[in-house]
């Protein structure tokens, strides 16, 4: 498989600080997708993964969005996205 995945949530603060819900929203559906394509992952498979993080401005809060692609899986242009 050599797809990227790409999850987003919000918070509704923009403290770096009240971010973690958000954060933790987008690792577990970055997992679930995974799990969806079939792959036998859990939250300990992302440790030393690089995710990409984006952080965007929106009423009252942030947009989270992180994106994975899955290591030593080829880049491929294409990805999943969900949030």
């Amino acid at each position: 498989m050599n797809k990227k995945y790409s999850a987003s949530a919000e918070a509704n603060s923009r403290h770096p600080q009240d971010w973690g819900r958000a954060m933790a929203a987008a690792m577990t559906d970055l997992v679930e997708q995974r799990r969806e394509d079939g792959g036998r992952v859990d939250h300990e498979d992302l440790y030393g993964e690089d995710l990409h993080l984006v952080i965007g401005a929106v009423r009252d809060g942030v947009e989270i969005t992180l994106t994975w692609q899955p290591e030593g899986e080829p880049e491929d242009d294409s990805y999943r996205r969900n949030g």
